[in-house]
């Protein structure tokens, strides 16, 4: 590897390097000064990586739980992010991330660790992968799911190219919820590109059914058969079989075919021969906390010439940290002003809420009064405030995930049915939906309403997320209702005014903000095409005013 680029907008140095050819610098006390890296290897007894993790583990632990955001994803992440950036030297492998959750070892170990504390800030470092921010960023992810269909692209281009290098995909269990996962894995499959793909499973569902369920296993016995199915001989024997059997016969061939797939699925777990199905060749599971498995099993999907596709299962557990952590993180958090054990019951200093508060009490009331009332939420995360609704009618509110689509169009059958959905997708995820949008719904006047959050500019989140576009995109078509809120009160009438509709579409959109001022609890029905003037300006002012001047 090598220092990091100083093209870098927020000014990152190279004082922290990772140059996994000849040496790892820290300037952490708890370290030397230096690590040999070229004597580093996989056996247990090497020490050199596991105290690298361990210090990640701490640095990540002191920055974040002096935020509000949870870093579990990231700290479980560690590990595997080291055993990468030891086998696939970057930036001439290319390593792509689909979450940006979990890049936050991997932008300590390529040259931004100490701007790491600014991390989400202005002029800081961005909270997901960027090209402008480091070449060690091959693409940028933000909206999740799509690191194998740009992996694939540059898989393929290599190929065009003459050129030999690596590309690596990380993908999780939360991506894995969107079609175009799939649709890349189906079609990575068919031009059979040489493409590591690894599924990063922390073992978390939706369903809280399949979270009781029996879990992936990690044993002596499945670390073994890992680096079988990843050792050079047993893919030759592999596919010399499969020559043999083709020359044989067509029947032989399949036979052999089922014979094979039988006995993949009986050593992997369950579901693992979909991949196989869908063209890729399946690896694992793999203890993603056992540095010196990782390091073997990538070292030998590295060296093999004309492997095709490649899918390697790491299994990984998501703990928040030492309870001193979590510890300040309450502290902090109640600093802000934020209950944490009172979600629920709103009662928030000063009669202080957040718009999604204001919703999700709108929602419970009139689904108390209409039966027929469900909702359907889509996203990378719920807002905790969902969860009163949730409690409180388990039974009429689906959280579907990274599947914008099907939101849209679930939410449609839905009405079809009878029902009043209400679909809450965050404005920049809505973006991933605007077909289902079009046809599925406005097209046909079905009655869905749109509760977009997040609208307008998002802080801290970056433009990944800004949610600028959904009044440009929405009130262009011919049967939707577009509302925006001037304050909460308006909100929660256009909850109460959403629920009537049902001859169109209905959207409204909210911004995010950390508290507004309740004022009342008049609700009523709104006027639909009538806005309210507040103040007239005698002279315009120009928002550029050196451009006015030109």
């Amino acid at each position: 590897m090598g220092t990091a680029p100083t093209q870098c907008p927020s000014g990152i140095a190279a004082n922290f390097y990772f140059k996994l050819s000849n040496r790892i610098e820290f300037s952490s006390s708890n370290f030397p000064s230096t690590l040999d890296i070229s004597k580093i290897n996989c056996h247990p007894n090497s020490k050199e990586l596991k105290l690298l993790a361990d210090e990640i583990h701490s640095e990540l632990s002191s920055i974040m739980s002096k935020t509000r955001r949870s870093f579990k994803a990231s700290l479980a992440a560690v590990e595997l992010t080291i055993a990468l950036h030891y086998v696939f030297h970057a930036p001439v492998n290319k390593i792509l991330w689909d979450a940006g959750e979990q890049t936050y070892a991997h932008k300590i170990l390529t040259g931004r660790r100490f701007l790491m504390p600014t991390l989400r800030q202005k002029n800081g470092l961005s909270g997901y992968t960027s090209r402008t921010e480091s070449e060690y960023d091959p693409f940028g992810a933000g909206h999740g799911c799509n690191s194998i269909s740009a992996g694939l692209g540059m898989a393929v281009a290599r190929d065009i190219k003459g050129k030999r290098e690596c590309v690596v995909t990380v993908i999780n269990n939360g991506t894995t919820m969107a079609g175009q996962v799939y649709e890349a894995m189906s079609n990575a499959g068919y031009l059979d590109s040489n493409l590591v793909v690894i599924l990063n499973d922390s073992r978390h569902s939706l369903h809280p059914k399949i979270d009781e369920g029996p879990k992936t296993t990690i044993n002596a016995l499945s670390s073994t058969l890992s680096r079988l199915q990843s050792s050079k001989s047993f893919r030759r024997f592999r596919e010399v079989a499969k020559g043999v059997t083709k020359r044989i016969g067509r029947g032989m061939h399949e036979l052999a075919a089922k014979v094979d797939q039988y006995a993949r699925g009986m050593m992997g777990p369950l579901g693992s021969t979909l991949f196989e199905e869908l063209g890729l060749y399946y690896i694992g599971p793999v203890d993603g906390h056992n540095i010196e498995d990782l390091i073997c099993v990538l070292q030998e999907v590295a060296s093999l010439d004309s492997m095709g596709p490649v899918l390697i299962h790491v299994v990984t557990e998501e703990k928040q940290g030492s309870e001193d952590d979590q510890k300040r993180e309450i502290v902090a958090r109640q600093e802000e002003g934020l209950n944490l054990n009172s979600t629920y019951s709103f009662s928030y200093g000063d009669h202080c809420q957040t718009y999604s508060n204001c919703l999700v009490e709108a929602l419970v009331m009139e689904a108390e009064k209409d039966k027929d009332i469900v909702v359907v939420h889509a996203g990378m995360e719920m807002d905790p405030s969902l969860q009163l609704f949730q409690e409180r009618f388990s039974d009429r509110f689906f959280d579907v995930g990274m599947a914008e689509q099907h939101a849209v169009t679930f939410s449609a059958g839905l009405s079809c049915g009878g029902l009043k959905p209400f679909c809450i997708i965050p404005s920049a995820f809505l973006q991933r939906a605007y077909d289902q949008v079009v046809h599925d719904v406005d097209r046909q006047r079905i009655p869905v309403r749109f509760v977009i959050t997040s609208a307008g500019l998002v802080g801290c989140d970056g433009p990944l997320q800004c949610g600028a576009f959904d009044i440009a995109f929405l009130s262009c078509l011919p049967n939707m209702i577009v509302m925006a809120p001037s304050d909460e009160n308006e909100l929660m009438c256009m909850v109460a005014t959403a629920a009537q509709v049902d001859d169109r579409p209905v959207c409204f959109r909210y911004p995010r903000l950390e508290r507004v001022k309740f004022l009342l609890r008049v609700k009523m029905l709104l006027y639909l095409g009538m806005g309210q003037w507040f103040k007239t300006v005698s002279k315009p002012r120009p928002f550029f005013p050196s451009l006015a001047s030109m």
